[in-house]
């Protein structure tokens, strides 16, 4: 058990998951307000990390956004990345990779830099995985804020994008990085302002053929004239990355799933791809943090060897649970 100390420290507001000293356990890291903890593995059942509590202190004020781990350089260890504020720009972020070792993670971090020398224009949400189904994990980074002052003659910025990073032998490879948003090929529906293409991320193999696959929310989406209802769209992992071709995309309008699409529901708040029947395949959970009035909802999306389906699918809420639904916001986001 980890508990912060001062108030507003925020502990646990974002976690990640990861062997970072490569020694065969799981490793967690969490953010507190200021600083980076790692509880090191392996774990008693009562919780107890197998070390005392490790803080990496942050003395450039990053601003964390999100975090997320994965074996970028393919040592054996995993590395910690993050997006966080670029600067005192709101609307700037960048990349930044802690790399794991011996030890667990390095003290210092690098900063993702695109093809230009310049740090990668990064967002608010990041996953990794391996999409092309190299050794090297993958990072994948999702922008729903727009006006960044590099937009104006950028048109994938319109309406959130995602950045797919693949790995190397020195981590994640910004000079080879690939931005789609929903005016890409294959890309269903079109890119509109608010749309927030890119709010939550997840990447998962859904068909079994070893490539990762890229669960991309869209909770502003309208559909119709139901503002933010919310959808998802799946871009499938291939040798050279994700493609736009294929992509699936489901709504709560979508045929067989439970409920219908209203305006304000969220959907796609938060995604998850997870192998919960250990077959080889992901499967898709939704969260629709504004279902019912706010009281929120998940969708669980079964998968086959074409991939995720609506057929199959349902849903669940605070009922189910036995939990309290008046402004819960269930789904509203899923920790890794």
């Amino acid at each position: 058990l980890l508990t912060g100390d001062e108030q507003y420290e925020g502990i646990g507001g974002e976690v990640a998951v990861g062997d970072f000293d490569g020694d065969g356990d799981a490793d967690v890291a969490t953010l507190g307000r200021s600083d980076l903890h790692v509880l090191s593995g392996p774990f008693g059942r009562d919780g107890g990390a197998a070390a005392p509590v490790r803080e990496i202190r942050d003395m450039d004020d990053l601003r964390y956004m999100d975090i997320t781990a994965g074996d970028f350089d393919g040592d054996g260890r995993d590395d910690l990345a993050g997006v966080v504020h670029d600067g005192d720009e709101y609307d700037a972020r960048r990349a930044i990779v802690r790399r794991g070792g011996a030890t667990g993670l390095a003290e210092d971090y690098t900063v993702v830099k695109g093809a230009n020398g310049y740090p990668l224009q990064a967002g608010e949400s990041v996953a990794a995985g391996h999409v092309d189904g190299d050794k090297y994990a993958d990072l994948v980074v999702g922008r729903m804020v727009e006006g960044y002052d590099s937009d104006v003659d950028n048109p994938l910025a319109r309406g959130g994008m995602v950045t797919y990073v693949p790995g190397g032998a020195t981590g994640p490879r910004g000079d080879r990085a690939k931005a789609f948003n929903q005016d890409s090929a294959g890309v269903p529906g079109a890119a509109e302002v608010g749309d927030g293409f890119g709010a939550s991320l997840s990447v998962g193999d859904m068909n079994g053929d070893g490539y990762g696959d890229i669960a991309v929310g869209v909770p502003g989406e309208a559909l119709g004239t139901k503002k933010r209802a919310g959808s998802v769209l799946i871009l499938p992992g291939t040798a050279s990355g994700p493609t736009g071709t294929g992509t699936l995309g489901f709504n709560q309008d979508t045929a067989d799933v439970p409920g219908a699409a209203e305006a304000g529901d969220g959907f796609g708040a938060a995604v998850k791809l997870v192998d919960a029947d250990r077959d080889g395949r992901g499967e898709l959970v939704v969260g629709a943090p504004g279902e019912n009035t706010g009281a929120g909802s998940l969708w669980v999306f079964p998968s086959t060897a074409s991939g995720v389906t609506a057929k199959g699918s349902f849903t669940f809420g605070h009922g189910t649970l036995g939990t309290v639904g008046t402004g819960a916001r269930l789904g509203a986001a899923f920790n890794r």
